[in-house]
C-alpha cells in the first residue's frame, strides 16, 4: 500500500478528500494527526523515509539537497502553485493524477507547478 504523509502547510480538510479520492490504494496520514507539527523538515523528511511515505507539501526544502540530503527518498510531491487553499490543493493533485497515477509517486521527485509539471524519477 502507498503511504502519503502530508506536511503541516496542507489545509486540514485535504486529508479526507485525498483518502476518498484515491481510495484503498492508499493511505494518508498528516504531519497535525501524527503530532509531527513542531518538527523540522529534515526530522518529517526522515519520518517518511523511515515509514516508507511520500511527503506532499508546498514547502520548497523538501526538494532542496542542501536543506535535506537524499531527496527525493521515498518520494516528496511538492505543490508550487497559489493561493494554497483547499480549492488550489485539490485542482493541483487533480492535475498531477491526470499525468502521473499516484503508483508512479514512490522515488519520484514531482513539482506540481501552476501551469506544469515536473516529474523526475530516482
Amino acid at each position: 500500500m502507498i503511504k502519503i504523509l502530508l506536511d503541516q502547510n496542507i489545509p486540514a480538510p485535504f486529508l479526507l478528500w485525498l483518502q476518498n479520492i484515491l481510495h484503498e490504494k492508499v493511505k494518508v496520514y498528516s504531519t497535525r494527526t501524527l503530532g509531527m507539527d513542531r518538527m523540522s523538515d529534515y526530522e518529517i523528511f526522515e519520518y517518511g523515509q523511515k515509514n516508507g511515505m511520500i511527503i506532499m507539501t508546498y514547502d520548497e526544502d523538501f526538494q532542496n539537497p542542501q536543506m535535506i540530503p537524499h531527496i527525493p527518498g521515498y518520494g516528496v510531491v511538492r505543490l508550487n502553485t497559489y493561493p494554497t487553499g483547499l480549492h488550489h490543493t485539490k485542482e493541483a493533485i487533480l492535475r498531477l493524477l491526470e499525468l502521473y497515477p499516484v503508483d508512479r509517486w514512490e522515488k519520484a521527485s514531482i513539482i506540481v507547478d501552476q501551469h506544469k509539471i515536473r516529474y523526475r524519477k530516482k
